[in-house]
C-alpha cells in the first residue's frame, strides 16, 4: 500500500507526542511504501526539537525502497487542481497533488483542513489513529 504522510503526522510521531503517529512510523516497510515531497522533509526537519529526532527521521528514509523523499517537481496542472479545491496553493495544494501524482491511497495528516475540506476521489484523507483502525492495528 503506498501513503504519503504529512508534516505534522511525522513531527509528532518522531517527538512521540501521539501514540498513533509514532506506531505509523514504525509499520513503515515493503507492505507500507511512504512517499513525502522534499517540501514535507523540509518542514518536519525544521520543526523537530533535536538533531537525535532529525537523524532518526533521516534514517526512516535511508537507503529503504519503501520510503522515499521526493525532489521531481509536482506537475503544476495538478497543484491547480488542488488549489481549485480551496486549499492553499503554495502548500497544501501541493500536498494533495503530491499525493495523487504519486498514487497514494491514503494522506495521513492531523491537518484540519486536508480531514475536513479535502473531498477526492483519488486517494483518502484520515489521520493516523483511524489509519491504524482501517489497518486493525492499535497503537501501544
Amino acid at each position: 500500500m503506498h501513503i504519503c504522510i504529512d508534516s505534522c503526522t511525522l513531527i509528532h510521531g518522531l517527538q512521540e507526542s501521539d501514540p498513533a503517529s509514532a506506531r505509523l512510523l514504525d509499520l513503515m516497510g515493503e507492505e507500507l511504501i511512504v512517499v513525502i515531497p522534499r517540501l514535507v522533509a523540509q518542514e518536519v526537519t525544521r520543526n523537530l526539537d533535536s538533531r537525535a529526532q532529525v537523524r532518526r527521521f533521516y534514517r526512516l528514509f535511508q537507503n529503504h525502497e519503501f520510503a522515499l523523499i521526493i525532489d521531481d517537481p509536482v506537475p503544476e496542472n495538478l497543484v491547480s487542481k488542488y488549489a481549485a479545491l480551496g486549499l492553499s496553493a503554495k502548500a497544501d495544494a501541493f500536498i494533495g497533488a503530491f499525493a495523487e501524482w504519486m498514487g497514494a491511497q491514503y494522506l495521513i495528516s492531523d491537518n484540519r483542513r486536508f480531514l475536513r475540506e479535502l473531498k477526492t476521489e483519488t486517494f483518502e484523507v484520515v489521520d493516523a489513529e483511524t489509519f491504524l483502525t482501517r489497518l486493525g492495528m492499535q497503537t501501544l
